[in-house]
């Protein structure tokens, strides 16, 4: 794609979104129900996708019924998330006790008095893009947030705007370590979505429900080597429209003195946060996400994956 083309295409996304942001939220947030359904109905693959994430998850938990139901109002929650974008253009400062309420913020003051640099726990949760906007505009912080970046590069660039544009920054996360490692050291603020299934080889394969998951071992190397604080973070939709932006209490840090193991332990409790969240509002996860996929592992590394089996099996968990 030409520089040019992309030109044309980003201006064209950008009025696009400018003509949707003058209609009334509450427009968009009725709009969701029908549309998500719609979605449901004719999506069979990612409604196939989240009946056995779901599956994973709750086993015999939940019934049948009750799972198609949290499917269906699942794809609900990712519709609004969707249709939510256009209206963030018009957050700021005098806006923005319109769109999300904070509670918790004491614990990241807490953690800024510390001076090791803050590390936001979260996931693709809630309205994960109104969390990264409204964080710089409620707490005076910007938020240095680690992104893959889009393979459509004019949505990309509107998007790396608009999540910019309250006081943000990006850090691709191709080539996020250094630039991470920076911020916290000068005790800013790193948000990272661990939620997403990571490449065998960027990862520890962990509990995550009960069952194992490859995860990114970012946060725990991280934490472990800079002594940063690990605070969850995550946005729950309220009956007016707004989202509750909640910050728990710092992580407590494992640390036994086996580095790989700390890793993985600090890892394995990063997963239990989020489910524990998760659970407290299972429409509110991207549940169409393969999350315990195995991406190709070369044979040499299998070991890795049988070591963890082994590993939890001994120390009481079920994968």
């Amino acid at each position: 794609m030409t520089k040019t083309s992309v030109d044309i295409q980003y201006f064209i996304l950008k009025f696009l979104l400018s003509v949707l942001a003058a209609i009334p939220r509450n427009i968009f947030i009725k709009l969701a129900v029908p549309i998500g359904y719609i979605w449901y109905i004719v999506d069979r693959r990612h409604r196939t996708i989240a009946r056995e994430n779901m599956r994973i998850a709750y086993g015999n938990e939940k019934s049948p019924q009750t799972i198609r139901k949290l499917i269906m109002d699942n794809f609900v929650q990712i519709t609004r998330v969707a249709l939510e974008l256009p209206s963030l253009m018009k957050m700021n400062q005098q806006t923005v006790d319109s769109y999300v309420i904070y509670e918790g913020v004491e614990h990241l003051n807490a953690a800024i008095e510390r001076k090791n640099g803050i590390i936001i726990l979260s996931a693709h949760f809630g309205n994960w893009e109104a969390m990264v906007r409204s964080w710089p505009l409620k707490t005076s912080l910007p938020c240095n947030g680690v992104v893959r970046p889009l393979d459509y590069e004019p949505m990309e660039r509107l998007q790396a705007e608009l999540r910019s544009s309250t006081g943000g920054r990006l850090i691709d996360k191709n080539n996020a370590k250094d630039a991470v490692i920076e911020v916290l050291q000068k005790n800013e603020v790193v948000g990272i979505l661990l939620d997403q299934c990571a490449s065998w080889y960027e990862g520890v394969f962990v509990p995550f429900f009960g069952k194992l998951a490859c995860t990114s071992k970012g946060v725990a190397s991280l934490a472990l080597l800079l002594n940063s604080t690990v605070l969850p973070v995550f946005s729950f939709r309220q009956k007016d429209g707004r989202y509750k932006i909640v910050i728990s209490s710092p992580m407590s840090i494992i640390r036994t003195g086996d580095f790989e193991k700390d890793i993985m332990l600090n890892t394995e409790q990063f997963n239990r946060e989020i489910e524990k969240n998760i659970r407290k509002a299972p429409d509110h996860w991207f549940w169409v996400h393969r999350r315990w996929r195995i991406i190709d592992i070369p044979d040499k590394h299998k070991h890795k994956l049988e070591n963890a089996k082994l590993y939890f099996r001994q120390h009481g968990g079920i994968v």
